[in-house]
């Protein structure tokens, strides 16, 4: 479940601590939010959203899909 977070971050070349810093949080705390110890908080959830385009389900671990995908509707 965390582990998507985890892996998503070392893919893309971010510390714990360059993480944390974009949330202003230690890297101790996103340490515990990656191992699941610590829940993510809605605050966490969209500047996660705003900053790397992350869906919340994603950083959940409620789906296995990082980006999110921008639907178009299409008018009949």
């Amino acid at each position: 479940m965390a582990c998507h977070m985890l892996q998503w971050r070392r893919e893309h070349g971010y510390t714990q601590l360059a993480l944390a810093q974009k949330l202003n949080q230690s890297a101790s705390t996103i340490s515990l939010k990656e191992r699941g110890l610590m829940p993510w908080q809605q605050s966490d959830l969209q500047a996660l959203h705003d900053e790397f385009g992350l869906s919340s389900d994603f950083v959940l671990g409620l789906d296995g899909e990082a980006e999110r995908a921008d639907t178009q509707l299409e008018v009949a």
